[in-house]
């Protein structure tokens, strides 16, 4: 009969305890681990599966969430920080709870405050040039920056996920091996064809994905599902979710106001995609 408790811990508590051991244990208190926890927070997410590190011990799953300027200055080195949080979380969980912590997920903390992008744009630009907007105006746009913020997160998540997913599987040359429709083709030869014709522009990246626009990454998740399968409970799931999403991305894109609702729904997609992607990007 097992001896453990099944009782997690607090997750104020155990996200101040992996605090203490990033800002005192020497191998970490001299690195930036502890700031780019600090104004976070963490959820602890206990799944019906064993560990198999012990027998009896339940798949455990801590999501950590971060400034989401923080998150964008150390998109890049997730990887290295998740391995770090990996080591943390498991020293700190409590041996006999029951719970293996296996998986870190780092999400941009949806509600934290960001820079007033509104404010340094007034500092920067003629200052009577912008009180001519309604209050309401200046309110909406603040809010749809914020949600633009998390739209880009997402797509450049998934688009990382598909990329490293198909380059582990056929490569780095994946793209000519893979099932690719029509009109996708066409769109990624339309726009490298612009891209070299405005030289001024940055260019998107060095491979096809970077050409796709949010929503072709559905139909290339669909048109080649046997090496997606395995992370996503169905083609609908994803699918549904990015469309979604998507609609929401084409009003920001045109300047329109998206609702609470539309704001509600997409916080909830991105926090269910990254959770099923999270430890692959």
């Amino acid at each position: 009969m097992s001896n453990f408790t099944y009782e997690l811990p607090s997750e104020d508590g155990f996200f101040n305890a992996v605090m203490t051991v990033l800002c005192n244990d020497p191998k970490y208190k001299d690195k930036d681990y502890s700031n780019i926890l600090r104004e976070g927070y963490c959820e602890i997410s206990a799944t019906s599966s064993y560990s198999q590190r012990r027998w009896d011990a339940m798949y455990t799953i801590v999501n950590f969430y971060i400034p989401q300027d923080t998150f964008g200055i150390h998109a890049s080195n997730l990887a290295d920080i998740r391995e770090i949080l990996l080591l943390v979380s498991s020293s700190v969980m409590p041996p006999n709870a029951g719970y293996d912590v296996m998986e870190i997920n780092i999400s941009p903390n949806l509600n934290s405050p960001r820079n007033n992008i509104l404010e340094e744009v007034i500092i920067a630009t003629d200052q009577a040039k912008l009180d001519i907007l309604s209050d309401e105006i200046k309110q909406k746009g603040k809010e749809m920056s914020e949600l633009y913020v998390t739209l880009y997160c997402v797509e450049n998540s998934l688009r990382n996920f598909i990329d490293t997913t198909l380059s582990n599987a056929l490569g780095e040359n994946y793209f000519s091996m893979i099932s690719v429709p029509t009109d996708i083709a066409k769109g990624i030869a339309t726009r490298k064809k612009e891209e070299s014709q405005n030289k001024w522009l940055p260019l998107r990246g060095d491979k096809e994905i970077y050409y796709l626009d949010f929503i072709d990454l559905a139909k290339l998740i669909q048109n080649n599902w046997e090496y997606f399968k395995a992370y996503f409970p169905s083609q609908g799931w994803i699918s549904t979710k990015i469309e979604e999403l998507y609609k929401v991305r084409c009003l920001i894109a045109h300047n329109s106001y998206a609702g609470d609702d539309e704001k509600d729904m997409v916080a909830l997609y991105y926090k269910q995609i990254v959770k099923q992607i999270g430890n692959h990007i």
